[in-house]
């Protein structure tokens, strides 16, 4: 299946909107010189679907997609990776965590390994290919929204993703991922009414960098 999520409550529905948009993140990264970023690009359209949302999807949903956002999720990424990426078969675990506003946020354990090298055009890149073993859904219970998190099982169906790593540049060249989560008994709270739903959720994500002119 392609990017999209199902919730089977019609009162949660708004957040069916939240999870669905999430699925769709795809913009570039500009690096300068220094490898550092220098600016997102590709956000426009992820705004003008964000618009057409249900008002409370869009509040939920607008701070995740925002520039500074998306900046500290590469950054997150990049830190995934090890200070020296050495021989084929080798692995390493890392948690990543992924916003989805109102206090809420998906945590997800995931195994990389180095797969090897491959070439495009005349480069070669370092190939690194990662799976999701665990998934957590939670709400922060501090933050005041009339959506709250009572109870979730959320569990990983199937999981790929790649990063292509350009060695001699230092930085990522580009990284795609799916993942398809679901929970069959999940309770959400709204406005202080208890709200049964099941969640069926694929997010993919594509990233791709530029760097700085030369």
């Amino acid at each position: 299946s392609g990017p999209g999520a199902k919730i089977d409550n019609p009162n949660l529905a708004f957040l069916g909107e939240v999870f669905k948009l999430t699925g769709e993140i795809g913009y570039t990264i500009v690096l300068d010189n220094q490898n550092k970023v220098k600016a997102i690009e590709g956000t426009e359209k992820l705004l003008e679907k964000a618009e057409k949302l249900s008002l409370p999807a869009r509040n939920a949903i607008r701070s995740h997609i925002e520039a500074d956002t998306l900046k500290k999720s590469f950054e997150q990424e990049l830190r995934h990776l090890p200070d020296i990426l050495a021989r084929p078969g080798e692995s390493w675990e890392r948690t990543e965590v992924l916003d989805l506003g109102s206090g809420q946020t998906l945590t997800f354990q995931k195994k990389y390994e180095y797969v090897g090298t491959e070439k495009i055009g005349d480069k070669t890149l370092d190939k690194i290919s990662s799976k999701t073993t665990k998934v957590d859904l939670k709400q922060d219970p501090a933050v005041d929204s009339p959506l709250k998190l009572v109870k979730s099982d959320v569990k990983v169906e199937s999981s790929d993703a790649t990063i292509l790593f350009d060695r001699e540049e230092g930085h990522v060249f580009n990284s795609r991922g799916k993942i398809r989560i679901k929970g069959d008994k999940m309770t959400f709270s709204f406005n202080g009414m208890d709200l049964d739903g099941a969640l069926d959720l694929t997010i993919e994500s594509t990233v791709d960098l530029q760097p700085a002119a030369k």
